[in-house]
């Protein structure tokens, strides 16, 4: 399932390359980006850490 989410985002991304949709570019890549797990592993390392 999220493997065909995945095939869905990319092909929109495609699309809005081609027709100039930064904003719909943008919203598959945060999609991607939360699907993936990536969101919360990057804020984990993005946190203040106190000495």
């Amino acid at each position: 399932m999220v493997a065909k989410l995945l095939v869905n985002l990319e092909q929109a991304m495609q699309k809005g390359l081609i027709n100039n949709q930064s904003s719909g570019i943008a919203a598959c890549a945060r999609q991607i980006i939360s699907l993936a797990g990536l969101a919360a592993y990057s804020s984990y390392n993005n946190r203040v850490r106190k000495i």
